[in-house]
C-alpha cells in the first residue's frame, strides 16, 4: 500500500458522497451451494443481515460477491516506482488491466472484442490466438469493485480464515486496492513508461491521492480456525486512511466437534450473539457515516 504524509495547504479534488449513506458489502467466500461445497459461505449470510440492518437505518446498500467476478492479481508496479501504478477515475481502472471485456488482437496494435474477432479471423487463427497471451487480452472485473468502493461511504468485508490467512478471492481483490491508494491518473495511457514514472516520482510537487481516506469499514469473519485475519486487515485499512467503526467485528467460530461439519450452518443460525454483532455493525456503520463530512481522499507524499 502507498503511504505518505498529508500535504497541508495543497488541496486536490476529493470524492464527496451525498444523499442517503451508502454501504457496500463484499463477500469473499468461494464456497457455493451450486459447487463442490454444496453450501454458501456463512459469512455471506451474516453480511446480508448487516446490510439489511443498514438499510433499516436509512442507508442505500450494495452487495458484491467475489465469486461472480474475474479479478487478476496485482502486478506490483508500485514496488518499482510509486508512480508506475496508475488509476483512471473516469474508467475506474488501473492500467495493468486495460480491458473490461475480453479482447483479441486481430492486428499487432488493433484489439477488438472477442466476439468480433471471431467474425474477423478464420476459425483456426482465432483459436490459435485465443491460447496465446501475446494476442489475447483478458478482461478484468476489478473496475466494478473500484467503482463501488468510490461510490460507498462505508464497506463491510465478509471473510473467513484459511490456513490462518485471508481467503484467496479476498486477497486477490484487496491487493489491487494499491491503485486506489495512490494510483497516478496523470500518467494514464502512456504504456507504463518507466521513465515517465521516475520523472513524476522525483518531482517534489507531485502528489498521490489516497482515495479510500475517511471511508468507514467493518468486518465479518466465519471460520474453524478463529479470526486471525481481521487484526491485520484492520491495520491495512487504517494505513489507507479508512476509519474502523466502534465494535467493528462480527465473528463466528465453528469448532471441529462435529466430524461431518454439517452442524455449522444450523448452529450459526441459532447463534444470537453472532447475529446481534452482524446487526450492530450494519446499524453502527450508518450512524458513523451520518456523523461524518462524507468527503473522501487525501493527497500525500509517497514514502
Amino acid at each position: 500500500m502507498k503511504r505518505g504524509m498529508p500535504v497541508l495547504g495543497r488541496k486536490g479534488k476529493v470524492d464527496i458522497c451525498k444523499g442517503k449513506p451508502k454501504i457496500l458489502g463484499i463477500s469473499s467466500g468461494k464456497r457455493a451451494a451450486y459447487d463442490c461445497a454444496r453450501e454458501d459461505p456463512l459469512s455471506l449470510w451474516l453480511l446480508k443481515i448487516s446490510l439489511e440492518e443498514a438499510k433499516k437505518a436509512g442507508a442505500e446498500t450494495k452487495l458484491i460477491d467475489l465469486r461472480e467476478l474475474k479479478i487478476g492479481a496485482c502486478k506490483e508496479c508500485y514496488s518499482t516506482c510509486p508512480a508506475q501504478c496508475r488509476f483512471n477515475e473516469k474508467k475506474n481502472q488501473c492500467d495493468c488491466y486495460m480491458w473490461k471485456e475480453d479482447h483479441l488482437f486481430v492486428k499487432e496494435k488493433k484489439p477488438v472484442p472477442i466476439e468480433k474477432a471471431y467474425d474477423v479471423l478464420s476459425k483456426n487463427e482465432f483459436f490459435k490466438r485465443l491460447h496465446d497471451e501475446g494476442w489475447y487480452a483478458k478482461g478484468d472485473d476489478m473496475w466494478k469493485v473500484y467503482e463501488a468502493m468510490r461510490w460507498c461511504d462505508g464497506v463491510i468485508f465478509a471473510t473467513a480464515t484459511n490456513f490462518y490467512g485471508r481467503p484467496a478471492l479476498f486477497q486477490n481483490m484487496f491487493s489491487r486496492f494499491t491503485a486506489l491508494d495512490g494510483g497516478v491518473e496523470k500518467l494514464w495511457g502512456d504504456g507504463k513508461n518507466l521513465k515517465n514514472s521516475i520523472r513524476y516520482a522525483k518531482n517534489p510537487k507531485n502528489r498521490y491521492k489516497q482515495r479510500l481516506y475517511n471511508k468507514h469499514v467493518a468486518f465479518i469473519n466465519c471460520s474453524k480456525e478463529g479470526d486471525s485475519v481481521t487484526p491485520n486487515l484492520m491495520k491495512a485499512c487504517t494505513m489507507m486512511g479508512m476509519k474502523v467503526i466502534p465494535l467493528a467485528v462480527a465473528y463466528r467460530v465453528n469448532w471441529y466437534g462435529d466430524p461431518t461439519h454439517r452442524a455449522d450452518t444450523p448452529n450459526t443460525m441459532k447463534d444470537e450473539y453472532s447475529i446481534d454483532l452482524a446487526k450492530h455493525i450494519g446499524m453502527k456503520i450508518v450512524e458513523e457515516v451520518s456523523l461524518s463530512p462524507r468527503k473522501y481522499g487525501l493527497y500525500t507524499d509517497a514514502i
